[in-house]
């Protein structure tokens, strides 16, 4: 089970999963807190707390949808072996 994880750890970030972790990170739900504290006295601060359940919400949302094109295993990862090689006879060797 560690060498699984280990090796979960150290594969190679694709492009999909690299989008996915700078998204986790600019949608954390901690930082909806801070642009509505930063905004306070605007117009803007003023209608993101009147909606900041929603605002929440959708940071939530799509704060996990970051983290799942993060973490998730694409496609083109699993190794895929080349056919064997045919001998004269039209027998296949044995890999």
């Amino acid at each position: 089970m560690l060498e699984t994880t280990r090796a979960f750890l150290r594969r190679e970030m694709t492009g999909r999963s690299r989008a996915g972790a700078i998204l986790a990170v600019l949608t954390c739900p901690c930082h909806a807190a801070m642009l509505v504290i930063v905004l306070a006295g605007t117009a803007v601060g003023s209608w993101l707390a009147a909606i900041q359940a929603y605002l929440y919400l959708g940071f939530t949302s799509v704060f996990v949808f970051g983290l799942w094109l993060m973490v998730r295993h694409s496609g083109t990862s699993c190794e895929i072996r080349p056919p064997a090689e045919h001998t004269d006879r039209g027998e296949r060797d044995i890999v």
